[in-house]
């Protein structure tokens, strides 16, 4: 009891209390992990309908537990039930969603089906739910990658950019989680994007990214621009300056803030009823300048993504070239915000078609069971580091100690993962595992030099050989930062996950969890 209270009294193991709290927060382990998750809901179904036009809150994340009130344990059921439905029946589906951390709100929909089809697997992606808040690859739990190129002769980084951050806003707005899309150059100099989507099969992925997106904006109500309608779209964005309906301007400082702008052509038709429909709104003042009562809202795929203000100088006027404006607190925020407007007003489709260079796929029917083997895999791990440090040191307390410190450092990694939403994937997971023998190596340093003999003048101060152990430690961290930092650059994301984990475990084990081993063992030893 004496030990617990003054572990409890040091700042430094109350540190790492805090930020093993954190981390469970951030993980929010679940207990009961019966019923189906979403992972996505195809908008082309009567489902999808209710969906995107916000009659339903069933959603990806959302947990089903029943359907005509039959007990959803796991998505097979449910598409085992699904195939014993009739066409045309009227179905309820009964769902859970987090509003908390630990906190479910449950609810229901009712809608009718035309036809069975519509909630299987290529309709509607269903996966076991997960007992965490962890994010894992498609190497662990199954997917579809893809690598895509513009379907043109001649094509520049602008053009992937452009593909890039359109096909980016439009699979967010599907609310898939996980999914990975960056340019990559090859080992021939060759540039193309590349997109990674776990648990979406290949069929699913190649609708999701070939499929025309539906753009629409309204004012009040009324629509003005719709993708699907000739007569009513955006005709141009300007991605460039010398685009000659407003050009773009990149962010730049002005009054403290970062203000972009760029210019759009709408087809008359779209100008004349934004004429019709501004020409009886009212004006109100906005941070100094004057705007219009009603903002435009845009919608993609059904989702009311933006709502932006409307210059009071535009009202009831029809105009075909229009300046859209925006800021930002920096210039990345601003450049983001600019890019995301863009890619939204040219998702009704891409700007130059797109050809795939490769697509691969791999089964998720065992990713329950790798994911069992790779916690398993820790756990024989955390044994082993357990029982060399016990025939070192021959005493429980110490092996103990660095047992509970190893895990908690590890704990502590895969709740930041967690937090910030990083896929974990096998090299993620390998560099994990590796992190455990550079924390086990610097807490024998600690323990070696807080356990040295005072006989040995040099060392005859116990901080005196604390701050030597820590030295060690110092230099070693910052050797091996050095060597992972060029894998973060890297175009692989083999190289980048194993890099990304083993140097926050390096470094939480710096800050946190060897500062706190270092004064529980010497509350240890002092004793």
């Amino acid at each position: 009891m004496t030990d617990i209270k003054g572990f409890l009294l040091d700042w430094k193991v109350l540190l790492m209390i805090f930020m093993i709290i954190i981390a469970l927060l951030a993980l929010q382990p679940k207990i009961n992990t019966s019923g189906a998750q979403v992972v996505y809901i195809s908008p082309n179904t009567a489902l999808g309908n209710y969906t995107t036009s916000g009659r339903t809150t069933l959603n990806t994340g959302s947990i089903i537990t029943a359907i005509n009130n039959k007990s959803i344990s796991n998505p097979q059921q449910f598409y085992a039930y699904v195939d014993k439905l009739n066409s045309s029946s009227i179905v309820t589906i009964n769902y859970k969603n987090e509003v908390f951390p630990y906190i479910y709100l449950p609810s229901s929909v009712t809608f009718l089906l035309p036809n069975k089809t519509q909630l299987n697997s290529t309709y509607l992606q269903l996966s076991p739910v997960s007992p965490t808040n962890l994010i894992y690859g498609l190497d662990i739990v199954g997917g579809t990658e893809l690598d895509v190129v513009p379907n043109t002769t001649s094509y520049n980084s602008t053009t992937l950019s452009t593909l890039e951050n359109i096909l980016n806003t439009r699979l967010n707005v599907y609310g898939i989680s996980g999914v990975s899309i960056s340019t990559v150059t090859s080992l021939s100099g060759k540039d193309f994007i590349s997109i990674s989507m776990p648990n979406i099969g290949e069929a699913e992925a190649l609708s999701l990214i070939n499929n025309q997106g539906q753009f629409y904006a309204s004012i009040n109500g009324k629509t003005i621009f719709n993708s699907s309608n000739p007569s009513e779209t955006i005709l141009t964005v300007c991605l460039t300056s010398s685009c000659p309906y407003g050009g773009m301007q990149a962010p730049t400082l002005q009054n403290g803030i970062y203000q972009f702008s760029f210019g759009v052509e709408i087809s008359r038709y779209s100008a004349e009823r934004f004429a019709n429909v501004t020409s009886n709104l009212s004006t109100v003042a906005q941070n100094g300048q004057m705007f219009l009562s009603k903002p435009i809202a845009l919608f993609l795929n059904g989702k009311n993504v933006m709502n932006l203000s409307i210059s009071s100088n535009l009202k009831g006027k029809p105009e075909q070239s229009v300046l859209i404006t925006g800021s930002g607190a920096t210039y990345d925020q601003a450049e983001s915000q600019m890019k995301l407007l863009q890619a939204i007003m040219q998702s009704g489709s891409l700007p130059v078609p797109i050809k795939i260079v490769s697509i691969s796929s791999v089964s998720s029917q065992t990713s329950v069971q790798f994911i069992d083997q790779i916690y398993v895999l820790l756990f024989v791990a955390f044994a082993v580091v357990a029982s060399v440090a016990f025939i070192r040191y021959r005493d429980k307390k110490i092996a103990l100690l660095i047992f509970i410190t190893s895990v908690s450092e590890i704990f502590i990694v895969i709740g930041i993962a967690a937090l910030i939403k990083w896929t974990l994937d096998v090299p993620s997971i390998a560099g994990i595992i590796a992190s455990i023998g550079v924390s086990v190596d610097d807490q024998i340093i600690i323990t070696d030099e807080i356990r040295r003999g005072a006989n040995q003048i040099e060392y005859t101060g116990i901080k005196k050989r604390i701050n030597r152990a820590f030295f060690i430690i110092f230099v070693s961290f910052f050797s091996f930062a050095a060597i992972m930092v060029p894998l973060f650059f890297s175009t692989s994301s083999l190289f980048t996950g194993f890099a990304l984990t083993t140097t926050l475990a390096a470094l939480i084990g710096l800050l946190i969890t060897r500062p706190a081993y270092a004064n529980m063992l010497m509350k240890v030893i002092n004793k």
